[in-house]
């Protein structure tokens, strides 16, 4: 909203600072930060009263203080908060984030709220199947409405290294397959699979906004973790959707110019500071957690920036860490179902395993953030070497 005061700088010169994209991004930086800031600690007895979960997810932390969960609400309402304070709000793809944030918040919340009324042997939140019906839904809903949306590139795939996209290209008679490393179209198909390709598309997308989601999710299983490997990220692409939206440094660095990105990146400078404020209650020794509130929202926001953007195989890169927790359950599921109960890890995510292994929980959190920013560098050069 205080973009608008942009029009008044006739009448105060200064004003026109809120016209700037880098201005109104280091605004919504900091209103997230100190909204989670200041806002957490008069409500901490309220969560500690009624939002502690009533079993633990280990065994071996059954005599540990118990830490309120949905601290996610407080994530949450400052991005929305920051992002419509300092954002152009009549754009479109901004409402479809914050939409689409709020969304998978409520989904989060209801998880949250069903650990905290039950033990996990009577219910251990949403069911997996309802949580997948839900997500999809919503993402399904919010693609197909950034599809719709003139300028963005969510039928596109960039590849690292190359400036084309894996794209359908639809043409009077046919539909174009292009694909990366090479400038001609690879072949092409009736126009009538048009249809079929989106549906493609939108099945890619969903996977890359549910792997992302679930992986914050898993990722949230030690003070600050989740919170400082998303707040690293959020600033990752943060500075991607600044250039997506320079059309001087796209065309230098050749990446799509997507107009509506720079309201994007101040999207993600909402996260990257809500995740920084959050981080002074949520690390070691946490008063509060994120929960399913925040991590379900969080990642979800994440994959919506890269899908947006075309850059949905820079998740993996920048988002290593996430990555990396989804694929360690996923090796111990397929382990213990097809070698008959035996283990990859010790536990799973994989942070547990170390932690069994004996290594303190600050030098596996600082580990991570470490992992975390150096993959947060290689994704970023990534742009340069197309």
């Amino acid at each position: 909203m205080l973009y608008y005061l942009s029009s008044l700088e006739s009448v105060w010169g200064p004003f026109r600072l809120f016209h700037y994209i880098t201005f109104r991004a280091g605004g919504a930086f900091i209103t997230a930060f100190l909204f989670v800031l200041f806002v957490i600690p008069p409500f901490l007895p309220f969560f500690r009263e009624h939002c502690i979960q009533k079993s633990p997810r280990m065994d071996d932390q059954a005599e540990k203080p118990k830490t309120p969960l949905m601290g996610g609400v407080f994530i949450v309402a400052a991005i929305v908060v920051a992002a419509l304070l300092w954002g152009r709000i009549t754009e479109r793809t901004l409402i479809i984030f914050v939409l689409t944030t709020i969304a998978l918040a409520i989904l989060g919340m209801e998880d949250d709220i069903i650990k905290t009324r039950y033990l996990r042997s009577e219910r251990d939140g949403v069911k997996e199947r309802t949580k997948m019906i839900v997500q999809a839904a919503v993402s399904v809903v919010a693609l197909y409405l950034l599809y719709k949306t003139s300028g963005t590139v969510t039928m596109k795939v960039y590849f690292p290294f190359s400036p084309q996209p894996f794209q359908f290209l639809p043409g009077s008679e046919s539909v174009s397959v292009m694909v990366p490393y090479r400038t001609s179209l690879l072949f092409s198909m009736p126009l009538w699979t048009m249809p079929i390709c989106l549906l493609i598309m939108l099945g890619f997308n969903y996977g890359v906004l549910a792997g992302t989601s679930n992986g914050v999710n898993l990722t949230d299983g030690k003070d600050g973790l989740a919170a400082g490997c998303m707040f690293i990220a959020a600033l990752a692409f943060s500075v991607i959707a600044y250039l997506n939206g320079h059309s001087v440094f796209a065309e230098y660095l050749g990446i799509p110019y997507v107009p509506q990105a720079g309201e994007i990146g101040i999207f993600a400078c909402a996260i990257a500071g809500a995740c920084l404020g959050f981080l002074w209650h949520n690390s070691y020794p946490a008063s509060i957690i994120m929960g399913d509130t925040g991590s379900l929202a969080l990642g979800g926001a994440l994959a919506m920036i890269a899908i947006m953007l075309g850059q949905q195989l820079l998740l993996p890169i920048i988002g290593f860490v996430f990555l990396l927790e989804t694929v360690s359950v996923a090796l111990q599921r397929i382990s213990f179902k097809l070698r008959h109960g035996k283990r990859i890890f010790l536990r799973a995510p994989i942070h547990h395993h170390f932690e069994l292994k004996g290594i303190p929980d600050n030098k596996i959190i600082m580990g991570f953030w470490i992992v975390a920013t150096l993959c947060a560098m290689i994704g970023l050069a990534t742009l340069k070497l197309r």
